[in-house]
């Protein structure tokens, strides 16, 4: 029976890796809205859906983090930064009451929508900046394109090196919407900040990146929980750009960020993955050679909030994985998938933001 059930997902995982591919960076729309309408009967959902307006804590965001041009970044910008992150998640009437509840209010609010697909991002624009938050995994689609691990030529798309195939694929859906919306608001003279979660962290940083090149100004660009956005050549261009601007706060036992895996830690996963599987998953991650951007940060449920150096991601990464098992109760990934376990429960923008909170009020 056990092998039985291991040949099973196997055949799982390989059909997935293989259907997603079809899904071209140059489908037409009408044939991703076909092929995302009949997913929609499925049983995938969102992992950890926000309604309420105000967050399980008590937190008030403070504008004053878009101004801060500093190098770095502090306590107090994180919690502010994670609250536009979690609203932007909210349904749309939730989503209008958090805007509204702004001590300063947005001069005017966007909402971009991917054809079809929902909302893909909203922008708030102030007097001197303009806030953009791409929301996180919420459609069928974007689950089954997160799967799309392969990569695929940056420079093809105006990106540094080699970045995730089914990352991009949802990138472009509203980039031209997006990018004409932010050259109209910023008019040369405000600056942009970012504030997304998960997937929105990897969409925000392709963004900022495309939009510096057309002379746009990026002031900041905060991920929380954001998963690994390309190869080692996109990551060394992107810190190079971005140090000091750019940051990635983790939570927990959270397994996004370190998927897909990144090629320094391979050894650490191979040993880590399922026998029957190893060979092949340990292969591609070899090949798609991701790499783990600058400016991670930690935060524990306790409210303890570590910067990892830069130069230690390498260890942080292959560190994670050494100890998988331990978090799974010995399962072998992907086995230990569970969202009874930490390693998905822990992906929560809420448990982020309140953590982000308890730290802050220690200082």
């Amino acid at each position: 029976m056990q092998q039985k059930n291991v040949l099973t997902l196997a055949c799982c995982v390989t059909s997935t890796l293989t259907l997603i591919p079809s899904v071209s960076h140059s489908a037409p729309r009408d044939t991703l809205s076909s092929f995302n309408q009949k997913i929609r009967a499925s049983d995938l959902r969102e992992l950890s859906p926000i309604k309420s307006t105000q967050p399980p804590c008590a937190v008030k965001p403070s504008l004053e983090f878009l101004d801060d041009e500093a190098p770095g970044t502090s306590q107090s910008n994180l919690v502010s930064a994670a609250w536009f992150a979690r609203a932007v998640q909210l349904p749309t009437q939730n989503r209008n009451e958090a805007w509204q509840s702004l001590a300063v209010k947005p001069l005017q609010v966007r909402d971009l929508y991917a054809g079809p697909f929902g909302l893909h991002a909203t922008l708030l624009e102030f007097e001197k900046h303009i806030l953009v938050m791409y929301r996180g995994t919420q459609d069928p689609l974007d689950y089954l394109l997160n799967a799309e691990i392969f990569t695929t030529p940056g420079g093809w798309h105006g990106l540094p090196g080699w970045v995730h195939a089914g990352f991009l694929t949802n990138f472009s859906l509203s980039w031209r919407t997006l990018r004409r919306t932010l050259h109209e608001m910023a008019d040369g003279r405000k600056s942009i900040i970012f504030a997304s979660h998960s997937l929105g962290g990897v969409m925000s940083q392709y963004a900022a990146w495309r939009l510096e090149n057309e002379g746009l100004s990026v002031s900041r660009i905060y991920a929380f929980q954001a998963p690994n956005p390309g190869d080692v050549n996109f990551k060394k261009a992107f810190d190079s750009r971005f140090h000091g601007r750019a940051f990635n706060t983790l939570y927990g036992d959270d397994i996004t960020p370190y998927m897909p895996p990144a090629r320094e830690s391979v050894q650490a996963f191979a040993g880590a993955t399922m026998r029957i599987l190893r060979g092949t998953l340990s292969a591609i991650v070899r090949q798609a050679k991701y790499a783990s951007v600058d400016g991670r940060f930690e935060i524990s449920p306790q409210g303890e909030l570590f910067q990892v150096p830069d130069d230690t991601l390498t260890e942080s990464e292959s560190h994670y994985w050494e100890t998988y098992k331990f978090k799974t109760g010995g399962k072998a990934f992907p086995m230990g998938l569970s969202a009874k376990l930490g390693i998905i429960s822990d992906h929560n923008i809420n448990l982020v933001l309140c953590s982000l909170a308890k730290s802050s009020q220690k200082h």
